[in-house]
Protein backbone atom coordinates (compact mmCIF):
# COMPACT_ATOMS: atom_id res chain seq x y z
CA UNK A 1 0.00 0.00 0.00
CA UNK A 2 1.12 3.61 -1.45
CA UNK A 3 1.96 5.84 1.85
CA UNK A 4 -1.47 7.75 0.68
CA UNK A 5 -3.44 4.78 0.18
CA UNK A 6 -5.95 4.27 2.64
CA UNK A 7 -5.21 7.61 4.00
CA UNK A 8 -7.90 10.30 5.05
CA UNK A 9 -7.98 13.87 4.30
CA UNK A 10 -6.69 13.97 8.12
CA UNK A 11 -3.96 10.84 8.16
CA UNK A 12 -6.55 8.80 9.35
CA UNK A 13 -6.77 5.07 8.26
CA UNK A 14 -9.87 4.74 5.77
CA UNK A 15 -11.17 0.99 5.66
CA UNK A 16 -9.71 -0.53 2.73
CA UNK A 17 -10.89 -4.55 2.17
CA UNK A 18 -7.56 -6.24 2.12
CA UNK A 19 -5.36 -3.10 2.77
CA UNK A 20 -4.87 -2.74 5.75
CA UNK A 21 -2.14 -3.29 8.03
CA UNK A 22 -1.68 -6.12 9.57
CA UNK A 23 -3.17 -5.47 12.98
CA UNK A 24 -6.68 -5.45 11.93
CA UNK A 25 -6.70 -9.17 10.06
CA UNK A 26 -7.39 -10.21 6.85
CA UNK A 27 -10.16 -7.05 6.16
CA UNK A 28 -11.46 -8.88 2.91
CA UNK A 29 -12.72 -12.06 4.43
CA UNK A 30 -16.27 -11.67 4.09
CA UNK A 31 -19.01 -14.34 5.32
CA UNK A 32 -22.63 -13.84 3.95
CA UNK A 33 -25.74 -15.95 5.58
CA UNK A 34 -28.46 -15.94 4.02
CA UNK A 35 -30.98 -18.55 3.19
CA UNK A 36 -31.98 -17.04 -0.25
CA UNK A 37 -29.31 -18.13 -2.63
CA UNK A 38 -30.48 -15.21 -4.77
CA UNK A 39 -29.81 -12.56 -2.16
CA UNK A 40 -26.52 -14.33 -0.89
CA UNK A 41 -25.52 -14.39 -4.50
CA UNK A 42 -26.65 -10.69 -5.32
CA UNK A 43 -24.17 -9.57 -2.04
CA UNK A 44 -21.14 -11.16 -3.05
CA UNK A 45 -21.39 -9.70 -6.62
CA UNK A 46 -21.69 -6.31 -5.26
CA UNK A 47 -18.83 -7.04 -2.78
CA UNK A 48 -16.33 -9.07 -4.77
CA UNK A 49 -15.36 -6.59 -7.66
CA UNK A 50 -14.80 -4.19 -4.19
CA UNK A 51 -12.37 -6.05 -2.75
CA UNK A 52 -14.14 -8.35 -0.54
CA UNK A 53 -13.70 -12.28 -0.38
CA UNK A 54 -16.96 -13.62 0.54
CA UNK A 55 -18.20 -17.22 1.12
CA UNK A 56 -21.79 -17.85 1.82
CA UNK A 57 -23.77 -20.00 4.57
CA UNK A 58 -26.75 -20.67 4.09
CA UNK A 59 -27.85 -20.80 7.80
CA UNK A 60 -26.51 -20.76 11.47
CA UNK A 61 -24.92 -23.58 11.65
CA UNK A 62 -23.21 -23.61 8.58
CA UNK A 63 -21.83 -20.18 9.81
CA UNK A 64 -20.56 -20.96 12.89
CA UNK A 65 -18.81 -24.05 10.86
CA UNK A 66 -16.89 -21.61 8.75
CA UNK A 67 -16.27 -19.83 11.89
CA UNK A 68 -14.64 -22.56 13.04
CA UNK A 69 -12.60 -23.25 10.31
CA UNK A 70 -11.09 -19.35 9.71
CA UNK A 71 -11.63 -15.66 11.37
CA UNK A 72 -13.72 -13.06 9.11
CA UNK A 73 -13.61 -9.49 9.26
CA UNK A 74 -16.92 -9.35 8.12
CA UNK A 75 -20.33 -11.02 8.19
CA UNK A 76 -23.54 -10.27 6.29
CA UNK A 77 -26.47 -11.72 8.34
CA UNK A 78 -30.03 -11.92 7.27
CA UNK A 79 -32.26 -11.20 10.02
CA UNK A 80 -34.93 -13.94 9.53
CA UNK A 81 -33.86 -17.90 8.56
CA UNK A 82 -34.95 -21.02 9.61
CA UNK A 83 -33.95 -22.46 12.67
CA UNK A 84 -32.16 -19.62 14.61
CA UNK A 85 -32.87 -16.22 13.81
CA UNK A 86 -30.18 -13.65 12.41
CA UNK A 87 -30.47 -11.26 15.44
CA UNK A 88 -29.71 -14.41 17.83
CA UNK A 89 -26.92 -15.55 15.07
CA UNK A 90 -25.23 -11.91 15.07
CA UNK A 91 -25.67 -11.86 19.07
CA UNK A 92 -23.45 -15.03 19.71
CA UNK A 93 -21.04 -14.33 16.80
CA UNK A 94 -20.45 -11.06 18.11
CA UNK A 95 -20.14 -12.25 21.75
CA UNK A 96 -17.52 -15.50 20.28
CA UNK A 97 -15.67 -13.52 17.63
CA UNK A 98 -14.96 -9.90 19.00
CA UNK A 99 -13.43 -8.57 16.20
CA UNK A 100 -15.89 -9.63 13.44
CA UNK A 101 -18.28 -7.10 12.32
CA UNK A 102 -21.90 -8.05 11.35
CA UNK A 103 -23.97 -6.26 9.69
CA UNK A 104 -27.78 -7.43 9.65
CA UNK A 105 -29.74 -7.47 6.68
CA UNK A 106 -33.55 -7.25 6.32
CA UNK A 107 -36.86 -7.26 4.24
CA UNK A 108 -38.65 -5.96 7.10
CA UNK A 109 -38.19 -1.25 7.31
CA UNK A 110 -39.00 -0.83 10.66
CA UNK A 111 -37.19 1.08 13.45
CA UNK A 112 -37.94 -1.70 15.93
CA UNK A 113 -36.02 -3.93 13.69
CA UNK A 114 -33.12 -1.89 13.24
CA UNK A 115 -33.09 -1.19 16.70
CA UNK A 116 -33.01 -4.72 17.42
CA UNK A 117 -30.33 -5.62 14.80
CA UNK A 118 -27.83 -2.54 16.62
CA UNK A 119 -28.63 -4.04 20.49
CA UNK A 120 -27.52 -7.77 18.96
CA UNK A 121 -24.39 -6.04 18.34
CA UNK A 122 -24.21 -5.16 14.36
CA UNK A 123 -22.55 -2.12 13.47
CA UNK A 124 -25.60 -1.64 10.59
CA UNK A 125 -27.93 -2.92 8.56
CA UNK A 126 -29.58 -3.03 5.34
CA UNK A 127 -32.95 -3.11 3.96
CA UNK A 128 -33.95 -5.12 0.85
CA UNK A 129 -34.49 -4.25 -1.55
CA UNK A 130 -31.08 -2.69 -1.74
CA UNK A 131 -29.16 -0.94 -3.57
CA UNK A 132 -25.18 -1.28 -4.39
CA UNK A 133 -24.67 1.22 -2.73
CA UNK A 134 -26.71 0.82 0.59
CA UNK A 135 -24.53 -2.22 0.80
CA UNK A 136 -21.18 -0.93 0.33
CA UNK A 137 -21.63 2.36 2.67
CA UNK A 138 -22.94 -0.15 5.28
CA UNK A 139 -19.54 -2.80 4.87
CA UNK A 140 -17.34 0.24 4.50
CA UNK A 141 -18.54 2.13 7.74
CA UNK A 142 -18.85 -1.25 9.88
CA UNK A 143 -15.18 -2.34 8.61
CA UNK A 144 -13.84 1.30 9.56
CA UNK A 145 -15.31 0.84 12.92
CA UNK A 146 -14.31 -2.43 13.59
CA UNK A 147 -10.42 -1.47 12.45
CA UNK A 148 -10.98 2.00 14.91
CA UNK A 149 -12.40 -0.86 17.86
CA UNK A 150 -8.97 -3.08 17.36
CA UNK A 151 -6.92 -0.01 17.26
CA UNK A 152 -8.04 1.43 20.85
CA UNK A 153 -7.89 -1.82 22.13
CA UNK A 154 -4.30 -2.62 20.72
CA UNK A 155 -3.28 0.65 22.45
CA UNK A 156 -4.84 0.81 25.46
CA UNK A 157 -3.33 -2.54 26.24
CA UNK A 158 -0.41 -1.30 25.54
CA UNK A 159 -0.80 1.63 27.81
CA UNK A 160 -2.04 -0.67 30.50
CA UNK A 161 1.38 -2.67 29.93
CA UNK A 162 3.78 0.41 30.27
CA UNK A 163 1.39 1.67 33.36
CA UNK A 164 2.17 -1.56 34.87
CA UNK A 165 5.70 -1.69 34.04
CA UNK A 166 6.41 1.61 35.66
CA UNK A 167 4.22 0.72 38.62
CA UNK A 168 6.50 -2.01 39.49
CA UNK A 169 9.85 -0.28 39.01
CA UNK A 170 8.19 2.75 41.43
CA UNK A 171 7.47 -0.25 44.12
CA UNK A 172 10.75 -1.08 43.31
CA UNK A 173 12.67 2.12 44.20
CA UNK A 174 10.16 2.65 46.84
CA UNK A 175 11.25 -0.28 48.54
CA UNK A 176 15.19 0.15 47.65
CA UNK A 177 15.92 -2.18 45.04
CA UNK A 178 17.23 -1.56 41.76
CA UNK A 179 14.45 -1.54 39.36
CA UNK A 180 14.27 -4.62 36.97
CA UNK A 181 15.74 -3.08 32.81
Amino acid sequence: MSDTEGAGRHGEMRFRPGLMPPLFGDTAATLIVDDDPVVATVLESILSPEGYRCEIATDAAQARALLEQREFALALVDVMMPGQSGLELAADLVAKHRDLAVVMVTGVDEPAIAQLALDSGAYGYVVKPFRDTDVLVAVANAGQRRCREIEHRSHTDRMERMLADKTAELGDVLEGRDPQP
